[in-house]
């Protein structure tokens, strides 16, 4: 590992991540083409890292969300205890627990269900996952969003984002992109959409990170070096900041098709690299 190569990872993970074009399948891409060896190059650490700078950037973004969420969760937990029941009906804070809680759980079992493959992704597999999910946003600019808002979401409402979600945990479906794509299925506004698809990779992260962190800890992964560590880091916590703003204004002008043609020739490249490598 090198600076460089730190550099081109740190921006790939933090455009990518957000940026509906599939952070783990440009990694992916982006790793063979730079030659990494994913256990010499300590490749599960540096993403692992990487994908805590995506996070930050999350947490910038939606810091008054994420601290009303805190809050809100607390004191629900202390009105159970107390015997008041969650108090949802007279809080959207607690409501919005309780759906990024039900919206997560079908990723979770896409997770166990296609570990492997998520793991260890052929390019072919890559080429065409990053092919669905240039339909999938292009179909996402003839829905055009409904007008529901963060007040009137439901469970079910999570329950079909969350069911998007569970496709984009396939390496070269974008997360942020299917999501987004099940926010508007549900007739969501097309900025509650993607708040609440940014809100839903809150705990999609942290899963992921809890389960590579045990490997981490087990001694099973070697930490790469500091400095690469760092570069890659602020890279990628910059550009996903910048990210997030800009697929927010891409989201107001429904534009969100146009990154379905950079998918699709992103998908055939993955497809070639395949089979001439």
């Amino acid at each position: 590992m090198t600076i460089f190569k730190a550099v081109i990872l740190g921006l790939i993970q933090g455009l990518s991540e957000f940026l509906p074009i599939s952070s783990s399948g440009h990694l992916a891409i982006a790793g063979r083409l730079m030659g990494l060896d994913p256990e010499g190059d300590n490749l599960l650490a540096f993403n692992i890292l990487l994908h805590v700078a995506t996070l930050a950037a999350v947490f910038i973004v939606y810091r008054e969300d994420i601290w009303n969420m805190i809050k809100a969760f607390f004191a629900m937990i202390g009105d159970i205890f107390a015997g008041k029941g969650p108090g949802l009906a007279r809080d959207m804070y607690r409501r919005l627990v309780v759906m990024l809680i039900v919206g997560t759980l079908p990723a979770v079992a896409a997770a166990l269900i296609f570990g492997d493959l998520i793991e260890n992704p052929p390019l072919f597999a890559i080429g065409i996952f990053l092919i669905i999910t240039a339909l999938l946003l292009f179909v996402s600019e003839k829905l055009g969003g409904g007008n529901r808002t963060m007040e009137n979401m439901t469970v079910k409402d999570s329950v079909i984002v969350g069911c998007f979600q569970a496709l984009g945990t396939l390496p070269g479906i974008s997360r942020s992109g299917s999501t987004i794509v099940g926010g508007l299925f549900a007739r969501l506004d097309k900025n509650v959409a993607v708040r609440f698809s940014f809100l839903l990779s809150i705990p999609a992260i942290l899963g992921a990170l809890v389960l590579d962190v045990k490997d981490m800890l087990s001694g099973a992964v070697v930490m790469a070096d500091p400095v690469c560590i760092a570069v890659g880091m602020i890279v990628a916590g910059v550009s996903g900041y910048f990210a997030i703003r800009f697929l927010l204004n891409i989201v107001r002008k429904n534009k969100l098709s146009i990154f379905s043609l950079y998918c699709v020739a992103a998908g055939i490249a993955a497809i070639i690299l395949d089979i001439t490598m």
